[in-house]
């Protein structure tokens, strides 16, 4: 019982920490996030006395790899939809792309992402990441994963998107960086 609860609250920690560091009009961004970290709270394992200690580690950059990116992906999704370019910024390397389904045609760069987010050209109203499978050893890690939002593009109405991606990450300066999303 007693790890359980240690678990919810270093989760609980890291979701405030998170929250903290988007735009103030990413409140539905910020319950999706709360809602996730709760659902991963309940998920927690509890039989590793060190798995309270991993989830607050996370939240200061120190947790195993797989909590570190998990966080890191609920990061760039809560600065996406919160419309949070400082925070996208730092989260997205220099060289980011975001590959479509269709290849060349449909990739953004970050210089690109951030032109349509600070412009208002993409914004979301709800995001959520699940199925997350991390892979990688020191400083790079992928993610594979099930990416939901709740998206409008070029002042279009707003629509459901579904899609599975893989998301390269790289650690810089002790912190984690998407370098690509590729959507399969």
């Amino acid at each position: 019982m007693h790890g359980r609860f240690a678990a919810a609250l270093a989760w609980g920690g890291m979701a405030a920490v998170i929250a903290a560091c988007s735009s103030g009009k990413d409140a539905g961004a910020r319950a999706d996030s709360a809602r996730a970290d709760s659902a991963a709270a309940a998920v927690t394992p509890s039989v590793d006395s060190a798995a309270p200690a991993a989830g607050a580690a996370a939240a200061s950059g120190g947790g195993t790899l797989s909590s570190d990116i998990t966080a890191a992906e609920n990061a760039w999704r809560i600065a996406v939809t919160g419309g949070d370019t400082v925070e996208l910024g730092r989260i997205t390397a220099t060289g980011f792309t975001m590959v479509g389904k269709t290849g060349p045609a449909s990739t953004v760069t970050r210089a690109t992402l951030m032109k349509q987010v600070s412009q208002g050209m993409l914004q979301a109203d709800s995001s959520s990441a699940s199925n997350v499978t991390v892979n990688g050893s020191g400083d790079s890690a992928t993610a594979d994963l099930t990416f939901f939002w709740h998206v409008s593009r070029m002042g279009k109405p707003a629509k459901a998107e579904t899609m599975q991606v893989t998301d390269t990450w790289v650690k810089r300066d002790g912190r984690w960086q998407l370098v690509s999303r590729k959507e399969k």
